[in-house]
């Protein structure tokens, strides 16, 4: 999206693209990679539902919003309940909406993680 930037790496127009970072809900300059304060709401949404997004690298399997704390976390399960495995909240009442087929999913991966993991010692 063609917003303007901070004074900092102004193009001759005075205007730059720009790209909106998810995790952060931020909006960050393509050129210098500073946040972009006065890019309104209803442009960030554009930025998302267009595709104009930063993709994150440090994303891992099976990441979900959790409800409780507001972040993206790595769904794990912990006694037949879906928890953040590294929430905030100490992994106690996280809410991650998923299907029971993605509960079963996550469960059949940390089986089979665990079966890697004993062959390999």
């Amino acid at each position: 999206m063609i917003v303007r930037c901070n004074q900092k790496c102004r193009l001759s127009d005075g205007t730059t693209s720009a790209s909106l970072d998810v995790d952060e809900n931020k909006a960050i300059c393509d050129q210098c990679g500073e946040e972009l304060t006065n890019v309104s709401s209803y442009s960030k949404i554009s930025m998302k539902k267009n595709g104009d997004i930063l993709r994150s690298k440090n994303r891992k399997a099976f990441m979900f919003p959790c409800l409780t704390c507001d972040k993206s976390v790595e769904a794990t399960t912990k006694m037949g309940v879906v928890v953040g495995r590294l929430c905030e909240n100490g992994q106690k009442g996280c809410k991650i909406d998923i299907t029971e087929h993605m509960v079963c999913a996550i469960e059949n991966s940390e089986i089979i993680a665990k079966k890697i993991e004993a062959m390999d010692e």
